[in-house]
């Protein structure tokens, strides 16, 4: 894997379009509101972090906030590249951060969900998940011993939370989807999974879409948590992501 040291704006010919969320909006469609750009004119800064950027970055209200595997998150204004204020975890940072109603949401590495003050860089509230853990298996990727149950060392991310309807839902490394109040961190609801989820939920008519690494996607009601539809869960078969996908499209 490319390791990254730095982040870097280029210049465009048109403005650079904002992006709050990972991939655009709460529905992860990779659609943004503003146009694109048309012509790539060079780097006009970049900004050195010190770890590796794993996580996309959020932008809103002139400033960039990106995490990084130093464990911190970093507000950057976004036409000098230079630095308004940053934020220190206790642990490497490998979630995209999301932005909504002044705050700056991640979920750190510890297990924990963030709401950061936007303007400030200081803490609102810490919502703790019951624990933080990487997927394992025995034999995993064919390294020895079978008989062994090892780490993955390539399940690097955490999961890039959504902010939707007040609430704030994302995954965790103990199995479970969350769902919290945007404004307070107070649970709303939790549903258990079968391994650990490192995946972003996408959100579209009230119904949170999230994949786990026990291998199956989840449709569950934003409100209650309950499994949406007739089946509980479904494969993650290529014919269901495509059709989820259609679905976030309309």
């Amino acid at each position: 894997m490319r390791r990254v040291l730095g982040l870097g704006l280029l210049i465009f010919a048109t403005g650079v379009f904002g992006q709050t969320t990972f991939h655009g909006n709460v529905a992860r469609t990779g659609v943004y509101e503003s146009a694109g750009p048309t012509q790539l004119k060079g780097v006009k800064w970049t900004f050195k972090t010190g770890g590796a950027i794993v996580a996309s970055p959020a932008l809103a209200d002139g400033v960039i906030y990106i995490t990084s595997l130093d464990g911190h998150l970093f507000a950057i204004d976004q036409e000098t590249g230079k630095e308004k204020w940053n934020f220190k975890s206790r642990m490497p940072i490998a979630s995209s951060p999301a932005i909504d109603g002044g705050t700056v949401y991640f979920v750190s590495s510890a297990g924990s969900l963030a709401a950061i003050d936007a303007s400030t860089g200081k803490p609102k509230w810490v919502f703790a998940t019951e624990f933080e853990r990487k997927f394992e298996a025995k034999n995993l990727h064919g390294y020895p011993s079978p008989a062994q149950t090892i780490p993955d060392a390539w399940d690097i991310w955490t999961s890039s939370p959504a902010v939707a309807n007040g609430k704030v839902y994302f995954g965790s490394g103990d199995g479970n989807v969350y769902a919290v109040t945007a404004d307070t961190g107070l649970e709303l609801w939790k549903m258990q999974t079968k391994d650990v989820v490192h995946a972003s939920p996408a959100v579209f008519n009230h119904t949170v879409y999230i994949g786990s690494w026990d291998s199956y996607l989840y449709a569950l009601n934003g409100e209650t948590g309950g499994r949406s539809g007739r089946s509980k869960r479904a494969k993650t078969t290529p014919f269901t992501i495509r059709l989820v996908f259609s679905l976030r499209q309309q």
